[in-house]
């Protein structure tokens, strides 16, 4: 008996008829105590219950779950639907290719009438390398006996071969060289040396009739282990998924998950006739990559627009931490506190704009086309335990309610939170995008006790199941947040941007003129809402730094848009005006501003008063000027004259004095000499007038201060 208890290794290609287990996807019922592991036994084992709890064994019931129904999503995505009759103290048992899994993972929903989910259970991205990692041996070495013996250096085994028998812990295993019996060729022959419990060291030469027998009871069991898991090495590209259901009655089970599948395509025929008539015919093409044969199923086109998403669940991420110096006999200073802290109260105001309303709910994208065949989805199955929730001052933790048992390489999945969250449904238009069809989308509002974790969106809809996929971020406690997951191409939005300025205020103080002006961005959302159903808009329009908005249609505004909301009835129009205004300050010097420039803000003054004054000042400015220009018109006379007479000289210096020329040289230079002093006359009059009048325009300017007009 004790012999029939051991692990034989002759017996270890037993272990290879489990891969006829593996196929294309299927699902069916098994026993409750079912895992996601394959059993891989012999007689002997079985009959002492020493398989280990890690891989149980699964058989599945009499009953399959076949594919019902078939969503093909013009967004590359399949969403599958199967039903099994389902025992008490049974679980649904999925085999799916390696590369669905993922997708699983993120997108099954289990619908058990009178039961709950409990969890998921499936081996690891590499199960075989998991066992291996932690033996003493590989599955090269594992498939040699001699081999295999090398490696259980210390293990008690029993070993039998050539009518001979020896036992005790192996000491290692050499090759020798011989004679066969029938051979005169040289060949090596495997040879174990154990040290027996009397102390003495044993050889046996082992052929290829030796029996193995482990005495170890641990070691036995591990080699168990990686005999199970050598036997799933024909089945690496596929993984047995365990769901774990709560329920003592029996009764018919549903599950739903979406996968990729090929873009089904559309081919139009279009039959001209005699008449202003045509005939159209669209031909759907379509192909079943799902890797098991139809039968009677169900098949339902989507020509959505879904967002769909993937993420690599089933890998592993690990965390990277930053490595620190080790620190001996002191400890760095910390970093001087440098740094102003201001209250909320105490920071500057930004803009100021219509008070945040609280959204309002309302329509949102109606979805009313009904599932072939199956009508109204039912509500996924309640979860049977969630997770005792803890908000902290800087994260939230969720406490699974019971303990889990988890193998190493296996993948653990079970939810933990299941409410009733308010959702509100729109569609949102977001101008940086480069389309004009908003997207669908729902609000939600994290209602439980603690801050919901980031991560991936499977959106479904009662009457058409999957519509799509969004990312949703971090919700903390009491916030909403919005979760954008299919494009709304029956809604069109189409929007225009006029820019304008205008000068506000202008006013007098010091003799400086202060105005304001005011530069608007005027900006038109015309939407054109769907023909069959209402629709609540949300139009996400930018922030301008350092601008004030307003709107009539604001609802709420967020740290990167303003948001602007309309209700649209089926088939109906409406528009929504944005406008961001910001207002620059100038100054002039009013004694340096010139005549048209005062016009100018004459004419932009709204105070008859100040636009007055401004008009004076203008006329003064005028006048300035021309005795200015005069002025000029001296100066350079005189100048001209002063060059005259230098040239006047110079000639007088080639000439006799008493020559004819020399007396002509002379009359000239006399008469520049009055000339100059004429001009010098004016000039002098010119400038006390020149000053006269810049007096009066500063007088004027300064009873023209007149604070704010």
């Amino acid at each position: 008996m004790e012999r029939q208890k051991n692990l034989s290794i002759q017996k270890t290609a037993m272990a290879c008829a489990v891969a006829a287990m593996f196929g294309v996807a299927s699902a069916y019922a098994a026993p409750e105590s079912a895992g996601a592991g394959v059993a891989v036994t012999t007689p002997e084992s079985a009959a002492a219950s020493q398989m280990p709890p890690s891989a149980p064994s699964l058989q599945p019931s009499p009953t399959p779950a076949p594919i019902q129904t078939i969503i093909l999503s013009s967004g590359g995505l399949a969403e599958i639907f199967r039903s099994a009759q389902v025992g008490s103290g049974q679980s649904l048992v999925l085999d799916v290719p390696l590369d669905q899994v993922n997708d699983i993972l993120k997108s099954l929903v289990v619908r058990d009438p009178s039961g709950g989910v409990g969890a998921i259970r499936l081996d690891g991205l590499s199960p075989v390398h998991e066992t291996f990692s932690r033996l003493p041996f590989s599955p090269e070495q594992l498939r040699s006996m001699p081999k295999l013996l090398q490696t259980l250096q210390g293990v008690h085994v029993r070993v039998s071969s050539g009518g001979r028998s020896v036992e005790g812990a192996v000491l290692g295993v050499d090759e020798q060289w011989g004679h066969a019996e029938s051979d005169a060729d040289m060949r090596s022959a495997p040879v174990l040396s154990v040290m027996t419990e009397e102390g003495h060291i044993e050889v046996l030469k082992l052929g290829t009739e030796a029996v193995l027998d482990i005495k170890d009871p641990a070691m036995r069991e591990r080699v168990e282990r990686a005999v199970d898991a050598s036997s799933r090495l024909l089945g690496e590209d596929m993984r047995r998924i365990a769901i774990k259901l709560e329920s003592d009655e029996a009764r018919e089970v549903g599950l739903s998950y979406s996968i990729p599948a090929p873009v089904w395509k559309t081919a139009y025929r279009l039959m001209m006739g005699s008449q202003s008539k045509a005939r159209l015919q669209a031909w759907a093409v379509l192909e079943n990559a799902t890797g098991e044969d139809w039968e009677d199923v169900a098949v339902t086109l989507s020509s959505g627009a879904p967002v769909t998403l993937a993420q690599q669940l089933f890998q592993r991420y690990w965390h990277t931490r930053q490595e620190v110096p080790v620190i001996a006999q002191s400890t760095a200073a910390p970093r001087p506190d440098d740094e102003a802290a201001f209250s909320r109260d105490d920071q500057p105001m930004q803009e100021s704009g219509s008070a945040v309303r609280a959204m309002a709910s309302a329509p949102g994208p109606v979805l009313k086309r009904a599932r072939a065949g199956s009508g109204v989805l039912a509500a996924p199955s309640r979860a049977a335990n969630e997770a005792v929730a803890a908000e902290g001052d800087i994260s939230a933790q969720y406490r699974l309610p019971e303990p889990i048992s988890l193998a190493a390489g296996q993948t653990y999945s079970s939810p933990f939170i299941d409410v009733q969250a308010d959702a509100e449904r729109v569609s949102v238009f977001d101008p940086d995008r480069d389309t004009v069809h908003p997207v669908a989308a729902v609000f939600l509002k994290n209602t439980t006790q603690a801050s919901l974790p980031p991560g991936i969106l499977t959106v479904y809809d009662e009457d058409q199941g999957y519509v799509g996929d969004a990312q949703l971020s971090g919700i903390p406690k009491g916030d909403s947040r919005m979760a954008k997951f299919a494009s709304d191409r029956k809604v069109t939005v189409i929007s225009e941007t006029t820019p304008e300025e205008e000068t506000g205020q202008i006013s007098i103080t010091d003799g400086v003129l202060h105005a304001t002006r005011v530069a608007r961005m005027i900006t038109t959302y015309s939407v054109t809402g769907a023909e069959d159903g209402p629709r609540t808009m949300i139009i996400e329009h930018p922030r301008r730094e350092g601008w004030q908005f307003s709107s009539d249609a604001l609802d709420s505004s967020t740290a990167s848009s303003h948001r602007l909301r309309l209700s649209l009835k089926a088939g109906a129009s409406a528009s929504a005006k944005a406008v961001d205004e910001q207002k620059r300050g100038e100054t002039f010097a009013l004694v340096d501003a010139g005549q048209q420039a005062l016009l100018h803000w004459s004419g932009m003054a709204d105070d008859a008063d100040t636009a007055e004054r401004l008009k004076k000042l203008a006329h003064m400015r005028g006048a300035v000027a021309e005795v200015e220009s005069a002025l000029q018109k001296l100066e350079a006379d005189t100048q001209r004259a002063v060059d005259n007479q230098a040239r006047i000289r110079a000639n007088m210096a080639s000439v006799p004095d008493q020559s004819a020329l020399g007396q002509r040289y002379v009359f000239m230079l006399e008469q520049e000499e009055d000339l100059i002093a004429e001009l010098d006359k004016k000039t002098q009059e010119t400038r006390k007038q020149l000053v006269q009048r810049q007096q009066d325009m500063s007088a004027l300017i300064r009873m023209s201060d007149s604070g704010r007009s």
